[in-house]
């Protein structure tokens, strides 16, 4: 009996050791052919060739290099995975090039080139890290990953797979990034009406949608640390560098045009200090198509893809993010000039122009008919040789009923060009009209003063009288332009962005497309760059 157990076991191993050795022949030549077909695209090179009973290949030492690109991907491992043993040695066999309904493929130790569209102050490839070094005074490196007390030497780990349902031609991708201690990624994609072998066709991505789309970043416990060890090197408390961390996050993506809701940040906020998972679902409407993506709008491609962004377990919110128009050249806009106050005839009194209202008071507005109506003589009173009639002053453009951010400027330059408001009194019982050198011409009856004029006259008879000027409304600052901060370093100014934000500092330095403002707060300082297009309005502080 155990003569015949002892045999089995032998047999067993001789014949794994077979097809182990059948698989190893098989998967090399089927792997050489694979190489030899890519060559156009990449070179594809690895030290080693092994294959296991269960159908898995693995490669050791494997490097990848695009065909026209300077650039070399290079992985510890890969392991690929397969249906079985004897599917990869019929693949083998009869040099098939059908892919499987199920495929798998795990790199260890991946070791990624710089890449000109990633930038490494966004997302880390060497640890996976979203905005890692951000409000650190440098970018953070190796040492400075072993003072805070973690593993570097962690080799990554990274799979992507799919399946492949042939019946229902639907497909499910996805990619999952792993560093241990610092941060996971997973990325999903659903996909219905795919076909395999129309993929290399110019019209695939016609009739291919994407059903379902989502995006799973997980913190390994690195973010704790390093608001640690970074507010400890700006000399500041974790919650003063978490606020200044989340503003420079805010800086870094107005300088990509990109200014993200109120709410989506307090959410990354939450993700800062408590870590945890954020994940991002897109559930794309009809209309989306990924041929046309490159020639939509950011806005209307957002609106499309319909994100939805939740932490942990919370409810979902709305992945909201306001896209910035591209920089284009100053253009100053003329303030029209009343010609009725710089000519005038020389035998009738000089009228200044009507005063522009503030910006919240609204002008009353003027009556439709402007026809005087006859009154009573009172007795005893002498009746006025001739009644002073205002002369029509030039209409001046109506003034908006709210203030807002574009014309803030304008108003602000143009409130002191303009004199106070003239206002017509009627003529008090018993008292005679100041007399005047000569009459003001009367107006035709029949022109009307359109109803929305900004003009502060009541057309009566009776005197003109002015009143006395009002107190300026005192201000804080100044309003200055964009090119005027090269001669503000150092001075205290305050900045008003497109999403109504006001943001304080003093000017370090300025560019063509941003300016610099260093930031004070509790005890600290930090230098913020804010992207030119996002500013409607900069005012220079008195104090």
């Amino acid at each position: 009996m155990w003569k015949w157990l002892r045999n089995g076991v032998l047999l067993a191993i001789v014949l794994a050791g077979v097809l182990k050795l059948a698989a190893w022949y098989a998967v090399g030549k089927d792997a050489q052919r694979v190489v030899d077909a890519l060559a156009p695209y990449a070179d594809i090179k690895y030290d080693g060739l092994g294959a296991g009973l269960d159908g898995s290949v693995s490669l050791i030492g494997v490097s990848v290099a695009p065909v026209g690109s300077h650039r070399v991907y290079r992985a510890d491992a890969a392991t690929l995975d397969s249906p079985g043993l004897l599917w990869l040695l019929k693949h083998a066999a009869l040099h098939e090039n059908e892919l499987p309904a199920q495929f798998g493929i795990t790199f260890s130790g991946v070791k990624w080139p710089p890449e000109p569209w990633l930038d490494p102050q966004w997302f880390d490839p060497a640890t996976y890290v979203l905005f890692a070094s951000a409000g650190c005074q440098t970018r953070l490196d190796t040492a400075d990953y072993l003072r805070m007390g973690m593993d570097t030497g962690a080799t990554s780990r990274d799979r992507f797979e799919y399946r492949y349902d042939p019946g229902q031609h639907t497909l499910t991708a996805s990619v999952r990034l792993s560093t241990p201690g610092f941060a996971d990624l997973a990325l999903e994609a659903d996909v219905s009406r795919f076909d395999p072998a129309k993929m290399l066709q110019p019209g695939f991505w016609d009739t291919t949608r994407i059903d379902q789309l989502s995006a799973t970043y997980a913190d390994n416990g690195f973010m704790s640390r390093r608001n640690d060890y970074c507010a400890k090197r700006e000399s500041l408390s974790t919650p003063q560098f978490v606020d200044h961390h989340a503003t420079v996050v805010e800086a870094l993506l107005q300088e990509s045009r990109i200014q993200p809701d109120d709410e989506l940040m307090r959410l990354y906020k939450t993700l800062v200090v408590h870590g945890g998972s954020l994940r991002l679902l897109s559930l794309p409407n009809a209309v989306f198509s990924i041929k046309s993506w490159k020639s939509t709008s950011r806005e209307e491609l957002l609106r499309q893809l319909n994100v939805t962004a939740r932490y942990q377990d919370k409810p979902p919110i709305m992945f909201r993010l306001a896209f910035m128009p591209e920089s284009s050249p100053d253009t100053t806009t003329p303030v029209a000039t009343d010609a009725a106050s710089t000519a005038a005839p020389a035998a009738a009194p000089t009228i200044p122009s009507p005063a522009l209202a503030p910006a919240t008071v609204v002008a009353p507005a003027m009556p439709p008919a402007l026809k005087p109506e006859p009154k009573p003589e009172a007795t005893g009173v002498a009746k006025p040789a001739s009644s002073a009639i205002a002369k029509p002053v030039q209409e001046s453009p109506p003034v908006a009923k709210k203030r807002t951010t574009e014309s803030a400027s304008y108003l602000d330059k143009a409130e002191s060009r303009f004199t106070p408001p003239l206002v017509v009194h009627s003529p008090a019982p018993g008292s005679e009209p100041e007399t005047r050198s000569a009459p003001l011409a009367t107006p035709p009856a029949s022109t009307p003063i359109p109803e929305n004029s900004t003009q502060a006259l009541v057309w009566k008879p009776g005197i003109i009288e002015q009143l006395p000027e009002s107190t300026p409304v005192k201000k804080d600052y100044t309003v200055v332009e964009f090119p005027a901060l090269a001669q503000l370093t150092g001075r205290h100014v305050r900045l008003i962005t497109r999403g109504g934000k006001q943001i304080e500092g003093f000017v370090a330095a300025t560019g063509d497309h941003n300016v610099q403002l260093r930031i004070e707060r509790g005890g600290g300082s930090a230098l913020v760059a804010i992207n030119r297009d996002s500013i409607t309005q900069i005012q220079l502080l008195h104090w």
